[in-house]
């Protein structure tokens, strides 16, 4: 009952704030104006992840502290502020683009945070031979991850409802994961909370990020932003490093048949930004160019060139995700870690030159019918 509620207040508060906070932006002129690699056209309102935050902030305390299984208010409270600031950091990069050595510096601060209040990645499970990491390097994996996942997850912020669509990919699979394969009320070991607590993030983000989409559709009336891109490409990793360290704690199982994958089972729930961020690094490096250059390259860019409208695109790619994500777990019931490895590569490959062919062959029927 209390999920559900807390859903419907998260959805409720995103979708009934969002019109009245865009014709602030509007009334204010804080609008993201189009040109350059931005495809939208005009000016539209921006930093609407600040109202995802709120919506997920309020419906998420509000019940979290009704949960009988939350038993430490202070573990709440610290949990949002320290989310709050990462979105202070996202509002004051939508106003004044903050330089990429500050942004960095803030994450990796964030990221600090997040492993003293023992959010981290606490070890391997077997993987190579390593189980228990020592704590300074479980530091530096845990801040590198965030970073990656966050700035990823920043990066497939390109179109219309992208965004939303991949963030709730993720969010539904954890849920799922967290309500039939943990169980509500089980205290994970060495873990920030227990399982209660992660469950009802995942109900919270996914009503949020659901009221946000409405107004993200194409046309879009509102962008997410840095303010809401670093708040959800945050929130992502912190649950997939949960997850991954429950996972590998208490080796749980699907339908009787146990994980075999400890860890790596949980990145393939955000496949996508993460194969699509190296695909474009890779292909930036052998052009001569930096990593972190811009260009249009990403694969929302390249459905939209071979005519895919943004939603089509938008849909597509969380149908890859979605796809990419139920195979993940089918092969984690029979892979360990070690040879899921190979089984992450030889899709990484599948991805890349499938796309490839796709767009050569779209491209080329285009030609063809001018």
């Amino acid at each position: 009952m209390i999920l559900s509620v807390s859903f419907v207040v998260a959805f409720s508060i995103s979708f009934l704030c969002m019109p009245p906070f865009i014709r602030i932006m509007e009334k204010y002129r804080i609008l993201d104006k189009s040109g350059g690699r931005k495809i939208h056209k005009g000016y539209t309102a921006h930093m609407g992840g600040l109202v995802v935050f709120m919506a997920f902030a309020f419906a998420f305390a509000l019940f979290a502290a009704k949960d009988p299984c939350l038993t430490n208010i202070w573990e709440i409270i610290s949990f949002i502020l320290l989310f709050a600031l990462v979105v202070f950091m996202g509002i004051r990069d939508d106003m004044n683009d903050l330089s990429p050595r500050v942004k960095l510096l803030i994450e990796i601060i964030v990221g600090f945070l997040f492993c003293y209040m023992d959010i981290r990645i606490h070890g391997f499970y077997g993987l190579f031979g390593i189980e228990e990491l020592p704590e300074w390097l479980s530091y530096i994996l845990t801040i590198s991850f965030i970073i990656v996942v966050a700035n990823a997850y920043n990066l497939i912020d390109g179109i219309d409802g992208q965004a939303g669509t991949q963030a709730l990919s993720v969010f539904f699979f954890l849920l799922l994961y967290g309500l039939f394969v943990v169980g509500p009320g089980v205290k994970e070991t060495e873990l920030f909370a227990s399982s209660s607590f992660w469950i009802l993030v995942d109900v919270s983000m996914c009503g949020a990020i659901m009221g946000f989409l409405f107004y993200n559709w194409q046309p879009a009336k509102v962008f997410m932003g840095d303010t809401g891109s670093l708040f959800v490409g945050f929130m992502i990793a912190i649950r997939l490093i949960v997850s991954m360290d429950y996972n590998g704690i208490e080796h749980s199982s699907i339908f009787k048949m146990p994980v075999r994958s400890n860890m790596l089972v949980f990145v393939m729930f955000f496949f996508l930004p993460l194969a699509d961020t190296l695909r474009v690094f890779i292909s930036r490096i052998r052009r001569g160019k930096s990593p972190f250059s811009a260009d249009k390259i990403h694969i929302h860019h390249l459905f939209l060139r071979t005519g895919y409208s943004h939603q089509k695109t938008a849909i597509i790619t969380m149908s890859i995700q979605l796809v990419i994500t139920i195979i993940s777990i089918i092969v984690a019931l029979f892979l360990e870690d070690v040879y899921y490895i190979a089984y992450i590569a030889v899709m990484w490959l599948v991805f890349v030159f499938g796309l490839r062919y796709f767009v050569k062959k779209k491209l080329m029927k285009i030609k063809e019918n001018l």
